[in-house]
């Protein structure tokens, strides 16, 4: 059916005042979902962790089974160093969302931190079965991998990042991050030379970094 122009004005203003949707469950109501996104700001720049917990805690005071409100409070508590209430959200976050890989690796992140290495291998294993949409996801993976001492995971993740950008040196820094902690120094090494001589890395930002730094001295 043909829709005039005016119609068609019409039916995008009534959609622009539609609800946000909330990870496939519904819609997230105008206000919580200014109250997501302003919570993720104050989250993301690192402005304050409190106010960021308590505008997230009132986006699932009213909706309990928002994924991505569920996934940025684990994110959040983690920050806040407390894993265990981090681990409960992630927990639900994946139950309701199995296939969502973010919400995996959360799970295995502060599972890994509370200590319960199965929990932990069984969110990295559903995590590794699902195609990641960030290259960050990757990288977090491995990391958890190698805490957990799963070296050929780790090695394996951080190499998935390598070939879908090898121009992107997050991937490369992870892997000299697995070399130097399974005792090959060498090879760690090397990665970071070839980094610093292309200039994708800062002889300073190895300096900085606690683990790294010891390849350089």
């Amino acid at each position: 059916m043909y829709a005039s122009p005016r119609h068609t004005v019409l039916i995008l203003a009534l959609l622009a005042c539609l609800p946000a949707a909330v990870s496939g469950q519904g819609f997230r109501p105008h206000e919580l979902n200014v109250e997501y996104h302003r919570a993720h700001t104050a989250w993301s720049t690192g402005n304050s962790l409190l106010e960021a917990k308590a505008r997230i805690d009132r986006v699932l005071s009213d909706l309990p089974e928002d994924v991505e409100a569920l996934k940025l409070r684990a994110s959040i508590l983690l920050d806040m160093e407390r894993p265990e209430d981090a681990l409960r959200d992630a927990h639900r976050a994946a139950r309701l969302a199995p296939d969502d890989g973010e919400a995996h690796v959360l799970r295995c992140e502060a599972a890994v931190l509370t200590d319960l290495h199965t929990d932990a291998g069984e969110a990295l294993d559903a995590a590794s079965n699902l195609f990641l949409e960030r290259f960050e996801h990757y990288i977090r993976l491995s990391a958890c991998a190698l805490r957990m001492g799963a070296v050929t995971r780790a090695e394996s993740l951080a190499r998935v990042v390598v070939a879908q950008d090898a121009s992107d040196p997050r991937g490369h820094i992870q892997l000299a991050r697995v070399f130097a902690a399974t005792d090959r120094p060498e090879a760690a090494l090397s990665i970071l030379q070839r980094l610093m001589a292309a200039n994708k890395l800062s002889r300073s930002a190895v300096l900085a970094d606690a683990q790294l730094s010891g390849l350089l001295m």
